[in-house]
């Protein structure tokens, strides 16, 4: 069996291009990423976007019946929540494409936990 250089480099090309193309999909799809999250008594809805951003906050009637400060700290405590998901999420979407051994994923879900802490994670943490 002969060895041509040329075989190897095209494979070699083909795969860094399905790579590229896997990394495009991935990144389109985290951009649109976007986890919403409910208050426990029906409060509020808020929504994150794929940045751990808040994309949209919408007070229901149950809000008439707290005070500004409890509806305040509802806020940020609902928002944690939803990002601690969006850290799950964007988990679960890196081991998709990248495999759960890749470095890559490794890197990606570090950086979105450390981040975004799930709520057992983020009560342990204000102890």
């Amino acid at each position: 069996m002969r060895f041509d250089p040329e075989d190897d480099l095209r494979a070699f090309q083909a795969q860094v291009e399905e790579r590229t193309q896997q990394t495009l999909r991935f990144s389109a799809e985290l951009e649109a990423t976007e986890v919403t999250e409910h208050a426990p008594g029906g409060e509020m809805t808020v929504r994150i976007n794929s940045a751990g951003g808040l994309a949209g906050l919408e007070f229901h009637p149950e809000a008439d019946r707290v005070s500004r400060q409890e509806l305040a700290r509802l806020v940020l405590e609902t928002s944690r929540r939803a990002q601690g998901r969006l850290a799950e999420r964007v988990g679960e979407m890196v081991r998709a494409v990248y495999g759960s051994d890749s470095g890559t994923a490794a890197l990606i879900n570090d950086a979105y936990a450390q981040r975004y802490p799930s709520a057992a994670e983020d009560e342990e943490r204000r102890r």
